[in-house]
């Protein structure tokens, strides 16, 4: 395998292990996610019971920070020369996307105070990121 196999090799790997860090964390933090939308859609997040509330906070820190660190090692990461603008690209839309789900995580305040605005901006924030990101990968995809 010569060199420009082998780093189009790496790069593969990097982004299907973004891909799978990705699709891991929406699978886990999905349904704690609905539980707030629904509390906030009606008006009862303070109904929430207490150690739901702290799990939902905690695991919401911890998804963010796992997307982090995928942000950071995409950053890093070294694309084939033919698919740097798009990879680019892709980290852009990854960032931003990360940034929103920092946002929503501050959003989730202590003593089950939800920041409504600011939750409602950052699930905007992440539903057109994501797309983009989306978008990006399958670009990859064709490319490759």
């Amino acid at each position: 395998m010569n060199a420009a196999q082998k780093k189009a090799m790496q790069y593969g790997q990097l982004i299907n292990n973004t891909v799978q860090i990705v699709q891991e964390e929406q699978d886990k933090l999905n349904p704690e996610y609905e539980k707030i939308r629904d509390a906030l859609d009606r008006s009862k997040v303070d109904k929430l019971d207490d150690v739901e509330y702290t799990k939902v906070q905690k695991d919401f820190a911890s998804g963010t920070k796992n997307y982090q660190d995928a942000l950071a090692k995409l950053e890093k990461g070294k694309a084939p020369a033919r698919l740097m603008g798009t990879h680019i690209s892709l980290v852009s839309a990854f960032k931003k996307y990360v940034e929103g789900c920092a946002e929503m995580t501050a959003s989730i305040g202590d003593n089950k105070q939800v920041d409504r605005k600011a939750f409602d901006e950052s699930e905007k924030k992440q539903d057109e990121y994501m797309d983009k990101f989306s978008k990006y990968i399958q670009r990859l995809t064709d490319l490759a």
